[in-house]
């Protein structure tokens, strides 16, 4: 990679043996005083369509300002449109093509990854993917999912368009299940996440959605939690029950205790609010006597049975 704070001095040292002030210089390539001293003090480095301007000002090559001849070589070529040329004639490396991508722009990093594709493995990609364009990016994504599988492009995603995520998300499903989403379900659109995760309820059942229930839709959520109660009763809510909305757990917690009784309540009771937990529990005590709040009582607020139980005692004399 190029030292900018190695740069920074030379364009400093140069400008002075130009006589030149920070705001001349600012003023002759018409910017701001404050990018002259940014890059002076190694903050940031000169666009490279600004680099063989700063060159013929200072009456130097690009090499004495990027005081590095290889990517120096291929930033003044770039600068110059000769990018083609230079590749044509030059051995680059994956190493070097990845030290000068901080200076290029979108269109030209694309034209010299277009060059050198050839020559990157996936993990590579990872370092120039902020560089070139979503376009590319999905290209070798797709590469990769279709030889590897969709776990292949986990380290590319951050750089993918969300019509490429979701496009490879719906087809890993079909082939890999929803396990293999959870790397990229964080770059999913909602839509899609919920799409896949209702497929996958639908074929695996509810246990299958751990894995991207974080970024599922509270409606979607809402709405695969309540047919699995329907369906199998409150313990099938035990996986998503840390994702699942407070009201929607309440009042499936409600409809069991009235079904099944308090027990029913013990695999999910950590995730039913206070208030309805001990509204249950009240009723179990009061039908059963204390030998039913036995399973459910490390859930209970502190001191609630005691108040219940002197209420009793008193209720009794």
């Amino acid at each position: 990679m190029f030292n900018m704070v190695k740069i920074g001095r030379n364009i400093a040292r140069l400008r002075k043996e130009k006589g030149m002030t920070q705001m001349e210089l600012a003023d002759r390539m018409g910017i701001s005083y404050q990018a002259v001293s940014n890059w002076e003090r190694g903050e940031t480095m000169p666009d490279i369509s600004k680099l063989p301007e700063l060159a013929d000002i200072f009456e130097v090559s690009i090499d004495q300002i990027l005081d590095n001849q290889k990517g120096a070589d291929i930033v003044q070529n770039i600068a110059q449109n000769k990018t083609t040329e230079f590749l044509r004639e030059n051995e680059v490396s994956v190493e070097d093509f990845s030290a000068v991508m901080p200076l290029l722009k979108t269109e030209q990093a694309d034209e010299v990854f277009s060059h050198m594709k050839h020559k990157f493995k996936l993990h590579d990609l990872s370092v120039i993917a902020p560089f070139v364009s979503t376009e590319f990016i999905d290209e070798c994504a797709r590469k990769a999912a279709a030889s590897e599988g969709i776990g292949a492009i986990k380290e590319l995603a951050p750089f993918m368009s969300d019509e490429a995520i979701d496009e490879f998300a719906k087809k890993a499903l079909e082939t890999e299940g929803i396990e293999a989403l959870k790397f990229i379900a964080p770059f999913m659109t909602d839509e899609a996440v919920d799409e896949c995760a209702k497929k996958a309820f639908e074929n695996e059942g509810i246990g299958a959605l751990t894995s991207i229930a974080p970024f599922m839709s509270e409606e979607a959520m809402d709405e695969i939690a309540e047919k699995a109660f329907e369906n199998e009763g409150i313990g099938a809510l035990t996986p998503l029950a840390p994702f699942m909305r407070d009201k929607t757990m309440d009042e499936c917690a409600k409809k069991a205790f009235e079904t099944h009784g308090i027990r029913v309540l013990l695999p999910v009771a950590p995730f039913i609010s206070d208030e309805v937990l001990e509204a249950c529990a009240r009723q179990a005590f009061e039908k059963e006597g204390m030998g039913a709040l036995k399973p459910i009582a490390p859930f209970l607020e502190e001191g609630v049975i005691e108040k219940w139980i002197r209420a009793g005692l008193e209720f009794s004399s």
